[in-house]
């Protein structure tokens, strides 16, 4: 609907980004009503979770949004890459969408449009949600127009793929879908057709989280599952519901990664100062190229205060440095696979022994892994007496 450019402000010196709906399509008067509601959605919205705007307006007939510059990735490039993202973090991040969502719905707006590429994941770890432009807020008359569907159709919800009036419930179930596939890197509601995916959506039931990913524990399937509730009635009545039992299960994660026992009720400590401790050292370690170590730090830190988002933000920063130095698997030498498969060949039975004691020569020098060059190895061994 809009599109978005790096710019600079020249009035506050400083880079933004600059969301402008062009003169070609302001003449869409559909268009232009929901560029608008993004901007008064958005400038109705202050919180740590939801994406800053910073100036709006109108200038030569194009309609434009200026906004806090973002550096980070959104959660459909995490999940398509397979981000290798601990448990605990994952979990993190879906406490701060149910944040910045019941905010949201606090100011009754309800975003109607959540999917990943609306979540952004910032480079120190921050959740900021995006894209409030098919936003319904309550004191306004709507602008969606008689039997058209609004929304992405693979993370609708039932009332919503069938055109009837929402409420922050459908963000819930939304939400619930986007858990599910950042939990599984699988959407929970699939079909070759649009009809084929509203027709699960409003009918079947996405199969269950643990069938796709076993080590998930119980308790936050239960709440996914209960986010994607056919029955508006049977999901949580608020974001804020599901956040507390996010935020409870994130601490219960965070305590089982400490490497030491947590210091026993009423030994005198301040545990802020020992947390403190940890994020200084660990702050120094990722300073000092040690991410490693540093993740190490952050774990104890967070044990002990799973709250803190100073170490929740270096241990972002230490994992993905961790990723980025991690090294690269490349695709595989054909030429190695297939000198490989032409030695394997040499020392099959029937081959003179001088020609299958060169073949393992060769295969233990230029494939010393290959597990099948291993079984070779075993079977030659003579037995020992």
């Amino acid at each position: 609907m809009g599109v978005v450019y790096r710019a600079r402000d020249r009035h506050m010196d400083r880079i933004v980004a600059l969301k402008m709906l062009s003169a070609e399509l302001g003449g869409e008067e559909e268009l232009h009503q929901r560029f608008s509601r993004e901007v008064e959605a958005a400038g109705r919205l202050s919180h740590p979770h939801i994406v800053t705007v910073l100036d709006m307006g109108q200038v030569d007939g194009q309609l434009y949004m200026a906004m806090e510059l973002l550096e980070g990735e959104d959660l459909r490039a995490l999940i398509e890459r397979h981000a290798p993202i601990p448990l605990a973090d994952k979990v993190r991040v879906l406490a701060q969408i149910a944040q910045g969502l019941g905010y949201a719905h606090s100011r009754n707006i309800v975003h109607r449009d959540i999917k990943p590429a609306n979540i952004l994941v910032t480079s120190s770890g921050m959740v900021k949600i995006l894209d409030f432009g098919l936003a319904r807020v309550a004191d306004r008359a709507t602008i969606t127009k008689r039997g058209v569907i609004l929304g992405t159709p693979d993370y609708m919800s039932p009332e919503q793929a069938q055109g009837k009036t929402l409420d922050q419930r459908s963000d819930i179930f939304s939400a619930g879908s986007v858990f599910y596939e950042f939990l599984t890197t699988h959407k929970p509601f699939k079909g070759k057709t649009l009809h084929a995916v509203l027709y699960q959506i409003i009918s079947e039931p996405a199969p269950a989280l643990l069938t796709l990913n076993p080590e998930l524990p119980a308790r936050l399937t239960a709440i996914v599952h209960r986010m994607l509730n056919k029955d508006p009635a049977r999901r949580y009545d608020t974001m804020g519901a599901v956040e507390a039992e996010l935020l409870q299960l994130h601490s219960a994660l965070r305590r089982s990664l400490s490497r030491s026992a947590m210091p026993a009720a009423g030994d005198g400590e301040d545990p802020r100062g020992r947390v403190r401790e940890y994020v200084h050292r660990g702050r120094e370690l990722l300073e000092a190229g040690r991410p490693q170590k540093a993740v190490a730090e952050m774990q104890e830190a967070l044990a002990l205060d799973p709250a803190a988002d100073e170490a929740a933000e270096i241990l972002w920063r230490a994992q993905k440095s961790m990723e980025a130095s991690a090294p690269k698997v490349g695709p595989p030498d054909t030429g190695l696979e297939s000198r490989v498969a032409t030695l394997l060949a040499q020392a099959t039975p029937g081959v003179s022994d001088s020609d299958v004691r060169r073949a393992i020569a060769e295969l233990v020098l230029i494939a010393p892994d290959d597990p099948r060059v291993l079984d070779l190895v075993r079977e030659r061994a003579p037995a020992k007496r």
